[in-house]
């Protein structure tokens, strides 16, 4: 392999890593925020249920109001988190292809081998994660515009 052709697939992968990066970043904030959306439901549906006789039946319908949107809210953040691991697994599949060929052997193995764990979990497990956001029922349908050798466009940069 020369070293110009060695150069640029090292370049890419550095472009490639630095996307894996920042969408693991994006991830870790994700999670802080539903985290952190948790615990105001979680303050919220004790201040309401504990607000005593003042309230009368106004405060089942706060609880089941705030329940009902950090539920709806947490299988939202979810679900974004998971899309995000899509696209992670196919810039690992991208990354490790380029390593093999440069270096023997692949990179990046987390998001894929953590999809396949998801893949063998038990039917119940998949359904209750599926009805939670963080199982997604077609991993490959799930993500839109996902890249794929065959897209002209990408092997036309990818041969600049």
């Amino acid at each position: 392999m020369a070293l110009e052709e060695h150069e640029r697939m090292s370049s890419v992968i550095d472009l490639r890593m630095k996307e894996y990066e920042t969408l693991r970043t994006e991830i870790i904030q994700r999670i802080a925020a539903r985290q952190q959306m948790a615990g105001y439901a979680a303050a919220l549906t004790a201040i309401a249920a504990t607000l005593g006789g003042h309230l009368g039946w106004w405060r089942y319908l706060i609880v089941a109001l705030v329940l009902l949107g950090s539920a709806l809210y947490l299988r939202d953040s979810n679900k974004g988190i998971q899309r995000i691991g899509l696209h992670l697994q196919s810039l690992e599949d991208e990354v490790n292809a380029l390593a093999v060929e440069l270096y023997g052997k692949p990179a990046l193995s987390w998001e894929s081998r953590r999809q396949r764990q998801r893949d063998r979990e038990h039917w119940v497990w998949k359904a209750t994660g599926i009805f939670g956001g963080w199982h997604l029922r077609k991993p490959s349908k799930e993500l839109p515009g996902q890249r794929t050798s065959s897209d002209p466009r990408t092997e036309a940069r990818m041969s600049e």
